[in-house]
C-alpha cells in the first residue's frame, strides 16, 4: 500500500482545481502511468501436476487453503486466481535462490494466504474513500507514491468517484484530516490481522512473519515497520514482487510486468529477485507457462509437504471454516459474528433434529462457509442503510454462486458446498442464485437457511433495529411450511424455550 493522501491544508491548496483536475485524470491517467492496455493473456491449459483429493476423501491442505485463497482475490478487487499465480511465480523464485524444503513450505503458505486479513481495513477503506473498498484496494496495491503530485491525483481518482463534485470535495478534505496516518493505519490493520490468522491456521511464524511485512519496500517507504533492505524477510520481499508481477502481467502482459520491474527494481524490490526474474524470462517462456496457472489443482503439488486433511471427521476443516468465517464476518461491522453464531445455531439445531455428530459437523461447515461470495460484495452494498438498487440487488445475490464456486474444488465435500450455496434458497422457489424448491433442498440447507435468517433478525442491521428472539421466532413461524422448513423452525422454537432459565439465556446456546 503507498503513502497516505495529502493532509488538509494541502487538498484545500487543490480545491479551484478539482474540477479541471477531474477532467484530467479522464483524459491522462498520470497516476496510473506504470500499466499498459490490459490484453487477453490467461490460457486455460492444465498443468501437468496436479495434486488432488484422494478416493478416500482425505484432501491435501495446499488443495484447500489454494481454493479459499480465491476468495481473498475477491475481497482485494482481484479475479479469481490471483494469489494462485502469485503463488507459481514466488516458488520460483523460492527454487532459483536455493530455499530448502521448511522455507519453501513457509513461502507457500504465506503466498496464498498473503491477503488474508483483507477484511480488517475494508470497512474503513470504504468509510474514508467514500468509494468501493475492492477497487480502491486493488489500486493501493499497485500505486506507485514516488511524488505528492501522485497522490493528490490518486486522491481525486478514487474518492467518491460517482459522487457529485461537491460531496467529493468534502470527502476529499475528511480523507486528508486523517493526514500521514492513514496509510499505516490500513497497512497495520491488514498485515497484522493477517499474521495472526496465519498462525491460527497452524503454520509456522517465518509464514506469518511473511504477511506481516509484505508491503514492506527494499528503500524503506513500505510499512508497516519501514523496514528497508535485508531487513526485511526474504519470503516477504518474494511476495510482494510475485503479487505485483501478477497484477501488471495481468493488465498488459509481459512488457508491462518487466517494465514494472525494471522501474522498481531498488526501490519496491529487491534487485537480486528483479534480476532473476528478467534473467529467466528471457529463455524459458517464463511468462507463457505463467498464463497457463488458473486452478488451485495447479499449484498443489509446490507444497513440499502438505497436510493431509480427511474430510470424513472434519476436525481440521473446522477450524480453517472457522478461520475464514472470521475474515468474511470482519468485512462489516453489522456481521461480526454472524457466520459463527449462524455455524452454532445451526449444529445445536440438527442436534435437536436427531442428526448424527457427523452430520450436525458437515452442516455447521457449511453454515460457517455460506458467506464466503460476501468477500466479492463491496462494502459500500453491505453497509448501505437505504434500499439496494437493482444492480447492487443483483451482486449481492451473486454471493452464494460464488460460495459454490470457491469450495466446488474440493468434492469430497460436495454436500458442504451445496448447504452452503443454498441458504438463500426457497421452499416455493422464490430464492436464489438457482431457484430451487422443496424437493431439491437438502435437509442441513433447509436448516442453515433458517439459521442464517434467525441470526440476521435478531441482529442490528444498517436499514433496521434487532428483534427480540421471541419477535423473530413469530416472523419465521409465518413462513414454516411455505418458503422455511418447519422442522428446523420448531428445532429453534424449542431451543429458545429452553433456554429461558438459563443465567445467560439464549446467549448462553450461541
Amino acid at each position: 500500500m503507498g503513502r497516505p493522501a495529502v493532509p488538509a491544508p494541502a487538498l484545500w491548496a487543490f480545491t479551484p482545481l478539482l474540477q479541471a483536475l477531474q477532467d484530467l485524470v479522464q483524459i491522462r491517467d498520470l497516476a496510473r502511468r506504470d500499466e499498459v492496455p490490459s490484453c487477453a493473456c490467461m490460457s486455460t491449459s492444465p498443468a501437468s501436476t496436479t495434486v488432488r483429493a484422494d478416493f478416500q476423501g482425505t484432501l491435501p491442505s495446499s488443495l484447500v487453503i489454494a481454493s479459499l485463497s480465491r476468495a481473498l482475490d475477491l475481497a482485494e478487487g482481484e479475479p479469481m486466481g490471483h494469489a494462485v499465480r502469485a503463488c507459481w511465480l514466488g516458488m520460483k523464485l523460492g527454487d532459483w535462490f536455493g530455499l530448502g524444503p521448511e522455507d519453501r513450505q513457509d513461502l507457500f503458505y504465506a503466498l496464498l494466504l498473503k491477503d488474508v486479513g483483507c477484511s480488517a481495513n475494508a470497512y474503513s477503506v470504504t468509510h474514508w474513500f467514500g468509494a468501493d473498498d475492492r477497487s480502491t484496494k486493488a489500486q493501493l496495491k499497485i500505486a506507485d507514491w514516488s511524488s505528492q503530485w501522485r497522490t493528490v491525483l490518486f486522491a481525486i481518482r478514487q474518492t467518491a468517484p460517482t459522487a457529485p463534485i461537491t460531496r467529493r470535495m468534502a470527502q476529499l478534505v475528511s480523507l486528508g484530516s486523517k493526514g500521514p496516518g492513514l496509510a499505516s493505519e490500513l497497512v497495520q490493520a491488514r498485515c497484522t490481522r493477517g499474521a495472526e490468522l496465519v498462525r491460527e491456521l497452524g503454520w509456522a511464524e517465518p509464514a506469518a512473519e511473511a504477511v506481516l511485512c509484505l508491503d514492506e519496500h527494499w528503500n524503506g517507504s513500505g510499512r508497516p515497520r519501514g523496514l528497508k533492505g535485508e531487513e526485511i524477510p526474504l519470503l516477504s520481499r518474494i511476495i510482494l514482487l510475485s503479487q505485483t508481477a501478477e497484477i501488471f502481467w495481468r493488465l498488459g502482459g509481459r512488457r508491462s510486468v518487466e517494465s514494472v520491474l525494471r522501474r522498481r527494481r531498488g526501490t519496491w524490490f529487491d534487485p537480486q529477485l528483479v534480476d532473476a526474474v528478467l534473467i529467466h524470462a528471457r529463455g524459458d517462456k517464463l511468462w507463457d507457462r505463467f498464463g497457463t496457472i488458473t486452478h488451485p489443482e495447479q499449484v498443489t503439488n509446490l507444497d513440499p509437504h502438505p497436510r493431509g486433511i480427511p474430510s470424513s471427521t472434519l476436525a481440521e476443516m473446522l477450524r480453517i471454516g472457522q478461520v475464514f468465517a472470521g475474515v468474511v464476518d470482519a468485512k462489516s461491522p453489522w456481521t461480526s459474528t454472524h457466520s459463527t453464531r449462524t455455524a452454532v445455531l445451526s449444529r445445536r439445531m440438527a442436534a435437536v433434529m436427531g442428526l448424527d455428530e457427523e452430520e450436525a459437523d458437515r452442516i455447521g461447515l457449511a453454515a460457517l462457509l455460506h458467506d464466503l461470495g460476501k468477500l466479492a460484495v463491496s462494502n459500500a452494498i453491505l453497509d448501505k442503510a437505504g434500499p439496494l438498487e437493482p444492480a447492487e440487488t443483483m451482486e449481492m445475490q451473486a454471493h452464494t454462486e460464488i460460495s459454490y464456486q470457491l469450495l466446488a474444488p474440493l468434492w469430497p465435500l460436495g454436500d458442504v458446498a451445496e448447504m452452503a450455496a443454498s441458504h438463500h434458497e426457497r421452499l416455493d422457489g422464490s430464492g436464489y442464485h438457482r431457484h430451487l424448491r422443496g424437493p431439491d433442498l437438502t435437509f442441513g440447507a433447509q436448516i442453515v437457511a433458517v439459521a442464517d435468517v434467525f441470526d440476521a433478525l435478531t441482529s442490528d442491521r444498517p436499514y433496521r433495529r434487532a428483534m427480540d428472539n421471541d419477535q423473530a421466532i413469530a416472523e419465521l413461524r409465518k413462513t414454516a411450511g411455505r418458503s422455511l422448513a418447519a422442522e428446523p423452525i420448531s428445532a429453534l422454537f424449542e431451543m429458545v424455550e429452553s433456554a429461558r432459565g438459563m443465567p445467560d439465556g439464549f446467549a448462553a446456546l450461541t
